[in-house]
């Protein structure tokens, strides 16, 4: 038997890893240090090629090796681990 997991941004913000759309602690919410016309544009190819500053700043913070995982993320491992993990999607 092999297993898929579907999995979206909430498995991660236990860590620390904040979502992108929560009010008050969601990552687009969290953006005016960077002085974007519009939170999305972090993301957006056409503001990178203008400014890439914001995203490789954003990137530096949310760099791997920062954050602990989690027990969710523990699982995922061990599943693939023991060969039963198919695929595992996710927003993150």
């Amino acid at each position: 038997r092999k297993i898929l997991v579907m999995a979206g941004a909430g498995i991660s913000t236990s860590a620390g890893i904040p979502d992108f759309r929560t009010p008050g602690t969601g990552l687009y919410d969290n953006l005016q240090k960077y002085n974007l016309p519009q939170p999305t544009d972090v993301f957006s190819i056409s503001f990178f090629k203008d400014n890439p500053a914001p995203f490789y700043q954003l990137a530096k913070e949310l760099y791997p090796g920062q954050y602990t995982p989690t027990p969710t993320h523990h699982f995922v491992r061990l599943l693939h681990d023991k060969g039963v993990l198919l695929r595992c999607f996710t927003q993150n």
